[in-house]
């Protein structure tokens, strides 16, 4: 189905964005203002996300003021160009004197080469903003493009990679040739990290710690399709116990401590309609803790039962929606560390 121009704002010239984009602003006045705290550029293949990803891009500015810039690559298409677009996302303020809006370039790249587009991208930033790029294709084979030595924060999700192997290699490729000053956020490991950050509060009751040596099995529910959500939740286990992969079949992983001790975690999937990740058990020697989620819910209800008898909490269950999973990766301050350990594990039972 070929996209519709008329949504994506007014086209221009791609050498007058600028001028162009301080014209859109001089003429709405006092009653508009422009803020932008971060560049957020979106790359895809085509133009078919071109609606959905300015509706999303719509309401994302809603809490995250940026220069948004779409960008849509057609690299066999003759003869080369560049079209543009502009336009403006606004919104009232709570004492809705002003409208806050921020702005979106999109950029339609046919037939140009990777550099040509990434020039096109670089040229069109909001000053020396932070960068964050959300990467919708699988990554190229060489990071010779110069925009991967300017991102701040690659985001992409490791759920829709067909060859995990080749693309992780090609990722460590990117990450080695942005000097380390590069973010990843994989929305693939933030769709854990409510189930991650309760668990971790869970362990903070020290009858409950003291099992972390006798832990033996763990079982992991989640939806269809999502069997790499399951598998990075799984090493995350592994990478903050210290354990190792022993063995691993399709539907488990027997990981190993350094104690010697074989850890079990099953992964059980549900082809009904759900949530990613939507339920958790861990098993030990004197305690059993089981965190679930009901779809629709947005509560996580944990059930400790240990020695001292059972007890009951609940826990935000975070976002799992695209615009919330993007949400959570605005923070600035956020690394990914433990990400890249569990990763690493992971990546030795391809």
């Amino acid at each position: 189905m070929p996209f519709d121009p008329a949504t994506l704002g007014f086209p221009v010239e791609l050498a007058k964005i600028p001028q162009e984009l301080k014209k859109l602003w001089a003429a709405d006045g006092d009653t508009k203002t422009r803020a932008s705290l971060i560049n957020f550029a979106v790359y895809t293949e085509g133009t078919e996300a071109f609606a959905a990803n300015t509706h999303l891009i719509e309401e994302f500015v809603r809490d995250h003021a940026c220069r948004a810039i779409l960008v849509g690559y057609c690299p066999r298409v003759t003869p080369p160009k560049i079209s543009a677009w502009i336009q403006a996302h606004c919104h009232l303020t709570k004492a809705g004197a002003k409208q806050i809006c921020s702005e979106q370039v999109t950029l339609l790249a046919e037939g140009v080469s990777e550099e040509g587009v990434a020039n096109a991208l670089l040229a069109n930033l909001d000053y020396d903003l932070p960068l964050n790029l959300w990467w919708h294709p699988e990554f190229p084979e060489s990071a010779s493009s110069p925009i991967w030595n300017r991102i701040d924060r690659l985001i992409f999700d490791s759920t829709n990679w067909k060859d995990r192997s080749e693309q992780l290699h090609r990722l460590h490729l990117l990450k080695a040739h942005s000097a380390n000053r590069m973010a990843l956020s994989d929305l693939n490991w933030t769709r854990s990290l409510a189930i991650r950050q309760a668990v971790a509060q869970c362990f903070d009751n020290p009858v409950l710690l003291a099992e972390i040596p006798a832990i033996h099995r763990i079982e992991i529910r989640h939806l269809a399709g999502f069997e790499s959500t399951a598998q990075l939740l799984a090493c995350w286990f592994g990478a903050q116990f210290g354990w190792n992969v022993s063995a691993h079949t399709q539907d488990s992983i027997q990981f190993q401590s350094s104690a010697g001790t074989f850890i079990e975690c099953r992964f059980v999937a549900s082809s009904s309609a759900g949530i990613a990740l939507s339920s958790l058990t861990i098993v030990s020697a004197n305690a059993t803790l089981t965190l679930d989620r009901e779809m629709g819910s947005a509560l996580l209800h944990s059930r400790l039962q240990d020695s001292t008898g059972v007890s009951e909490s609940h826990f935000s269950a975070g976002a799992e929606s695209v615009k919330g999973l993007l949400s959570e990766e605005m923070n600035p301050g956020l690394r990914h560390k433990v990400y890249l350990k569990a990763l690493a594990l992971l990546q030795t039972i391809f």
